[in-house]
């Protein structure tokens, strides 16, 4: 029922691991009305069951053929053709997700993930840096919004990004678009990556998602339109910025962030872990530097996180220095340094959410074009994905995300 990996030998016994397959009818069975037909009903089921199965490759062809189809017409038309809302199903899986791992440490992260691929039909496939490959490759790159706490991980949410050679108002570019099955308020103009994230914590929050911090990195940390928006709406965030990010100082001034590290005296840093990782807890020195307030009486601080040795090669001498990394910080008054080091150590989870997507459900391993059909299937391996870390958030005793802070 499960594949390999996730849920590790000795965690369920036999009989908790039969019980599963009823676990998973009463997740679908509560998914029903989402669809008008019976045989949909009937394809999700055959679907999440494949994307769940140990098949070695989770395309349409073998999905089909877990199923027992002979081939994947009736899987394409399902995501292609049948009548139903990805986006309501997608509410039903985040409202799903939250309930099984909604704690006090929850946390909402915004990331991007790419996948490579060929020709240039698929909806979103341009020539673009996708930190999968680490380099400019012909793929497809979406924005997605992680829900963790110590009780686990998962996406709930998704948007597929379209540069600019999907954008414009010609006559090719719409038809381009309108192929795919392109919404023309996507096609005409380019939707950045932070807006998407933007749109996804918005319908986060007008869902009344219970979480303490909103975390990104620098793609979305910079964005001061991102920045002003959730501050506007009152949400905690711990942002990662460039060194260069120009922030406001209590008294009015302004200075990049880099300038602040090379003010605060060397006794002001203190040692502590962010979050466990392979070798162990994750230790580097941290400083904290007050900022201006927000209009709403919120604090503003910026996160200093300097590596504990040398590790990065200086461009200027070739010599190895400390890494010194930086996060824009947006809280309640009294917040201690010890809890945004916390905060800023969980956006570790969105990574471990795409590995278990894409390497246990089959996220990254599609075979459709269309716009339509990438939204669907996507959800999809979402409820997939929500019903694994609900399995393990119900069945095997959550684990703490970090070391308990020091006083």
């Amino acid at each position: 029922m499960l594949p390999p990996g996730a849920v590790p030998t000795g965690e369920l016994d036999e009989a908790e691991i039969r019980a599963l397959g009823g676990e998973l009818e009463v997740l679908c069975a509560s998914m029903d009305d989402v669809f008008a037909r019976p045989a949909s009903r009937e394809n999700l089921r055959a679907m999440v069951r494949g994307l769940l199965s140990e098949v070695p490759r989770k395309n349409m062809w073998q999905l089909a053929e877990f199923a027992g189809h002979p081939n994947p017409d009736r899987l394409q038309g399902f995501l292609a053709k049948a009548a139903w809302d990805a986006d309501e199903l997608r509410d039903r899986v985040r409202a799903y997700a939250v309930a099984a791992l909604e704690a006090d440490d929850a946390v909402l992260i915004a990331d991007e993930t790419g996948d490579i691929k060929k020709g240039t039909k698929t909806a979103g496939v341009q020539r673009q840096y996708t930190g999968t490959a680490g380099r400019i490759e012909n793929a497809q790159v979406s924005v997605h919004l992680s829900y963790g706490s110590s009780r686990g991980r998962t996406l709930i949410d998704r948007e597929l990004y379209l540069g600019r050679v999907w954008a414009g108002c010609t006559a090719g570019h719409e038809r381009r678009c309108a192929e795919q099955g392109i919404p023309p308020e996507r096609a005409a103009t380019v939707t950045t990556k932070p807006e998407l994230a933007r749109r996804m914590l918005e319908r986060a929050l007008d869902a009344g998602v219970p979480f303490t911090y909103f975390l990104a990195d620098e793609a979305y940390g910079q964005c001061r339109t991102l920045r002003a928006w959730l501050e506007e709406r009152r949400v905690r965030y711990v942002l990662a910025v460039p060194k260069d990010e120009v922030v406001p100082l209590p008294d009015r001034r302004t200075r990049q962030a880099r300038e602040l590290y090379a003010l605060v005296p060397e006794e002001t840093f203190e040692r502590r872990s962010c979050a466990d990782g392979a070798k162990g807890p994750r230790e580097y020195d941290w400083a904290g530097v007050q900022l201006a307030p927000t209009a709403e009486d919120f604090e503003r601080n910026l996160l200093i996180r300097r590596s504990t040795v040398p590790n990065k090669k200086d461009k200027k001498t070739g010599g190895l220095v400390r890494e010194v990394a930086y996060f824009l910080c947006h809280t309640v008054p009294g917040t201690t340094l010890a809890e945004l080091v916390v905060a800023a150590g969980q956006r570790w989870m969105v990574e471990e959410s795409f590995q278990v997507a894409k390497g246990q459900v089959g996220l990254d391993e599609h075979e459709v074009r269309k716009w339509c059909s990438w939204y669907r299937h996507t959800t999809v391996c979402m409820l997939a994905m929500a019903f694994l870390t609900a399995v393990r958030s119900r069945h095997i005793s959550a684990q703490p995300m970090t070391p308990s802070p020091r006083p």
